[in-house]
């Protein structure tokens, strides 16, 4: 059946049509918005009616109690039936077919919205302000309270209208509007770590508390230490450097006798002898074939003479070397030779 009739008062607008959704026109890009689609008698009632343009009308569910407000996009319904986005009659809770109260009012025009997403998957868009405002140009009126649906890409997101200034509900049609948004409802405010002071005072009096309970222990081991005795264990001797731990080398091949241990890193032991007292040496450094082992012992250094090589010279048994004996037979020799030149020559 068809409701054409209002029940409203002189120049005023007011019907009851049966609800469909846009896309029963062919229309589904209107559900990105909240405008609806009017029977063409529609237009002729608000032109009779000097309604001027942008033109607002109350949409009111009476069965359930719920309003809200929208614009027109065409007059294009069939006669006794209004469409409308699915979203817009999933709010005011309509069924395909059931009766809607429309009647035209006037809404001033928003200076300032303030909205919040109902999940925080809007938040995941790149550039969720940019994105809601350029779906608001879809949209007539804002009222507070509603849950308007925007699209983007494959995606719909659910904005509830938290804030409006001037009035509850505004016209958003050519106007400047300031825009806010507030956190989404399902938002979980990521929980930030203790303040640094009291992190340090809980980090105190658990210091305090395992200082206690260290202290007594200690006290306890003190206790049975004064009771078991006075001895004190002595720390390990140090273990002494050893240095020159090699092993030295003849010129001529020969092994070396008799090598000496590694000399510890302590003072010689001729700067721990008393000032003036004569180092004696063994028999073996006496008779030894490395001398300069024992230079730094030696008073008189390096020996430079020995007995059996000194007599060994003087009986020129040393070669290269002459004796006493060859050093005179030369001398005779050549006094000899002399005398037999000379009276070659006087004779």
């Amino acid at each position: 059946p068809a409701f054409g009739g209002g029940g409203g008062g002189p120049g005023r607008f007011d019907v009851r049509l049966s609800c469909y959704p846009v896309s029963f026109l062919g229309k589904d890009e209107l559900e990105k918005g909240n405008k609806i689609i009017l029977p063409n008698s529609a237009l002729d009632q608000l032109a009779r009616l000097n309604i001027t343009w942008p033109m607002m009308f109350e949409i009111q569910n009476q069965q359930h109690g719920r309003t809200t407000h929208s614009g027109v996009m065409e007059f294009i319904a069939e006669e006794g039936t209004c469409n409308m986005p699915y979203w817009l009659m999933q709010h005011l809770l309509l069924k395909e077919g059931d009766i809607v109260r429309i009647r035209n009012t006037t809404l001033p025009k928003g200076t300032y919205v303030k909205l919040q997403p109902v999940k925080k998957e809007f938040l995941d868009i790149s550039n969720p302000r940019a994105v809601l405002e350029q779906c608001l140009r879809n949209f007539a009126t804002l009222q507070v309270g509603d849950e308007i649906v925007i699209q983007h890409g494959l995606k719909s997101y659910e904005i509830e209208i938290v804030e409006a200034k001037p009035a509850r509900a505004v016209c958003i049609i050519e106007t400047d509007v300031q825009v806010d948004f507030a956190p989404p409802k399902d938002y979980v405010e990521p929980e930030r770590p203790a303040h640094p002071a009291a992190a340090a005072a809980a980090a105190a009096a658990a210091a305090s508390g395992a200082g206690s309970s260290s202290s007594g222990a200690a006290a306890a081991a003190a206790a049975a230490g004064s009771g078991g005795g006075t001895e004190t264990e002595e720390p390990p001797a140090k273990a002494q450097a050893l240095v020159f731990t090699g092993s030295g080398q003849r010129l001529d091949g020969k092994p070396v006798r008799n090598p000496k241990p590694p000399v510890p890193a302590s003072p010689l032991d001729h700067e721990k002898k008393p000032a003036g007292e004569k180092v004696k040496l063994t028999e073996e450094e006496e008779l030894g074939d490395e001398p300069w082992n024992s230079r730094l012992r030696l008073p008189g250094g390096v020996r430079t003479s020995d007995t059996d090589y000194d007599a060994m010279a003087l009986e020129g048994r040393v070669p290269g070397v002459l004796g006493t004996g060859q050093a005179r037979a030369i001398p005779n020799q050549q006094a000899g030779a002399q005398q037999s030149a000379g009276a070659g020559q006087g004779g």
